[in-house]
């Protein structure tokens, strides 16, 4: 099946004589049958549970980086950057970190950030979310890493976002040999970024 629905175009109805001629009637009606068979056709194909849902497009985008991303100062917060697109409907990225949404409504992301920890102490690192330049209220999260440790941390949230907001994620190190790493493709295993956010719409407010 094709991967887009029948698209349904305005009907081209026939010019209307001044008296009534059977013809005519005949013609217009026919051209209005198709018109609403067709119309009805894609409706149904849209609300089918079976496939409607292939054809539904909504907001959504995937970010990644492929950087190393370092802390030049202890518990002070960095934005987390973003230098590849994976793919972006609607939903863009701006200055490397910001996630700028043309459409308004309830939005999830979801968070990945691989950790490289160079040195023998533990740590903690604390993540959190920012919109329009400020955090969003207990959005944050304390991870303790291990000395000389690789570590992934993930998470997701949902947020309600205007037309034009942007969201950011930042982090924060209590040890500067803490920094969100990447690899190089290697075999067997493909590249490894350093951070990647996948963004979905969920729902109208």
């Amino acid at each position: 099946m094709p991967n887009e629905i029948d698209k349904v175009a305005t009907p081209a109805l026939p010019l209307a004589p001044e008296g009534y001629e059977r013809p005519y009637m005949d013609q217009n009606s026919n051209v209005l049958r198709l018109f609403f068979n067709r119309l009805v056709n894609t409706v149904n194909t849209l609300l089918s549970t079976d496939v409607g849902g292939k054809f539904l497009y909504n907001p959504c985008a995937a970010f990644y980086s492929t950087q190393d991303q370092t802390a030049s100062v202890v518990n002070t917060g960095y934005a987390v950057t973003f230098n590849n697109t994976s793919y972006t409907s609607t939903v863009t990225l701006s200055n490397n970190s910001r996630i700028n949404v043309q459409n308004p409504g309830i939005y999830k992301f979801d968070v990945t950030l691989q950790l490289e920890h160079n040195n023998s102490s533990e740590t903690p690192i604390t993540v959190w979310e920012q919109k329009n330049g400020s955090a969003i209220a207990y959005s944050g999260h304390m991870f303790d890493v291990k000395g000389n440790d690789d570590y992934v941390v993930h998470w997701g949230f949902t947020v309600s976002l205007t037309a034009n907001d942007y969201i950011e994620i930042y982090w924060a190190t209590g040890d500067t040999q803490l920094n969100l790493h990447t690899e190089a493709a290697t075999s067997p295993h493909p590249g490894i970024p350093s951070a990647s956010v996948d963004v979905s719409f969920v729902s109208n407010v």
